[in-house]
């Protein structure tokens, strides 16, 4: 439930405690005050949209809603536990409100894309993982990301603009100390890390589908019914946006446009899958809708505009993507190739295989997209040499490869291991 207090004119008390007991208001009081009267009120989360709306004609009304559960009891006792277990999702005004409210300084906003970018930047530059964590645990990516969605669902273009501009300002601050950094250090060539991050999966929209709907149920569900922490969740965004920044600062020195065409792509398509999913969970989970109290009407045109063109440029990122391979597939096509590896080594009689695996390079070359197939294999195929069923093997998954649809040229890298049960 929700406290609320309400400042009306003299009067006016017994009105607003009137309205508030329609709503199913509990524990209701009327204070007299020297230039008026306070009512007190508490109300369940479902309700308080509703009520508010309903005293919105009281001009010089003064309400202060507090964003914080209370448990609120009342007769009979036999009904405590029914009273105490409200767990119902935030009204549409405290979801709306809570995201205006969220939006913050620019200052902290800068500063702290600054940090998550420094973070990004010295785990690629280290190879350090857990440095990559810890920069989505600070980046203040799902703010905006949020509030755009927020302001696309209540139709508020003003909402909506300020949230993209904070958005591409905190992008920017965050390319803008990959770029420095990577300047002064002198760095020349991308990274293990890098390359692996740059390398895009075919279903690389799963992961802002799953963030837009998390950050989306955890900022309209009460605080008793939330599972999950917000930073926890802040962090799920933010993966779908902070290391891009850093490939995008570093690619830009190093002259290695693929770093900076992966990182673009994964900024704009995984912000625009948030937003246009969250916005989704918004408007039909978290009811956030045009017609809210009357400062916070929006506009349906905003709303279907804002869907309408996030659908478009979802579309327009996938055929981007999958028009041409192995571009913006690498990672997905990486075990695609893998599993074609180990589908037709066990057709071949006597070969065992012990360990594959296939990798893209971090770049290309001309009319050539390399990717090295790394065998272990263990020969019991006594008519054939360890030389000629490396040579069969090559032939083999050459064929293989090049007969799918991936524009791959397999370079290969095989061992024939040597094992002797004798000598155990």
């Amino acid at each position: 439930m929700r406290k609320l207090t309400i400042k009306v004119k003299k009067g006016e008390g017994e009105e607003v405690r009137s309205i508030a007991d329609g709503h199913q208001g509990q524990n209701i009081s009327v204070q007299p005050l020297a230039n008026g009267e306070l009512v007190t009120v508490y109300l369940s989360n479902v309700q308080v949209n509703d009520f508010i709306k309903d005293i919105a004609h009281y001009e010089d009304a003064e309400i202060n809603l507090i964003p914080r559960g209370v448990i609120s009891l009342y007769p009979p006792q036999n009904e405590a536990p029914d009273q105490v277990a409200d767990v119902t999702n935030r009204s549409p005004f405290e979801i709306y409100l809570g995201g205006l409210q969220s939006v913050g300084s620019k200052v902290g906003l800068l500063s702290y894309s600054a940090v998550g970018a420094i973070l990004v930047w010295v785990g690629f530059y280290t190879n350090t993982s857990y440095l990559l964590v810890a920069a989505m645990l600070v980046s203040p990516f799902a703010g905006p990301a949020m509030n755009a969605a927020l302001g696309a669902a209540a139709g508020k273009m003003g909402l909506l603009k300020q949230s993209l501009l904070r958005y591409f300002m905190a992008i920017g601050m965050a390319i803008l100390v990959g770029v420095i950094l990577t300047f002064i250090m002198q760095q020349q060539h991308a990274t293990p890390m890098m390359v692996s991050v740059s390398h895009i999966s075919e279903v690389t929209f799963l992961l802002p589908l799953a963030a837009g709907i998390a950050g989306g149920i955890n900022l309209i569900q009460s605080e008793r019914d939330n599972l999950v922490a917000g930073a926890a969740v802040g962090m799920l965004v933010a993966a779908s946006l902070a290391p891009p920044t850093g490939l995008i600062g570093i690619g830009l020195v190093i002259n290695n446009w693929q770093l900076v065409q992966s990182g673009v792509f994964l900024l704009i398509f995984q912000l625009v899958v948030i937003q246009f999913v969250a916005a989704l969970v918004f408007r039909f989970m978290g009811n956030v809708t045009i017609k809210g109290a009357k400062f916070t009407d929006g506009r349906e045109a905003v709303f279907k505009g804002s869907l309408l063109t996030s659908a478009i440029v979802i579309a327009g990122m996938l055929y981007w993507q999958f028009a041409s391979q192995p571009s913006l597939q690498k990672s997905s096509l990486n075990t695609k190739i893998t599993e074609v590896m180990r589908t037709e080594l066990s057709k071949l009689k006597g070969i065992e295989t012990i360990e594959v695996n296939a990798r893209f390079t971090r770049g290309t070359l001309p009319d050539l997209n390399p990717v090295i197939c790394e065998l272990y294999l263990y020969n019991r195929n006594k008519a054939l040499t360890d030389e000629q069923v490396k040579t069969v093997v090559k032939d083999v998954l050459t064929k293989r490869i090049r007969a799918q649809e991936w524009n791959a040229d397999p370079m290969f890298n095989i061992t024939i291991l040597d094992y002797d049960k004798e000598v155990n």
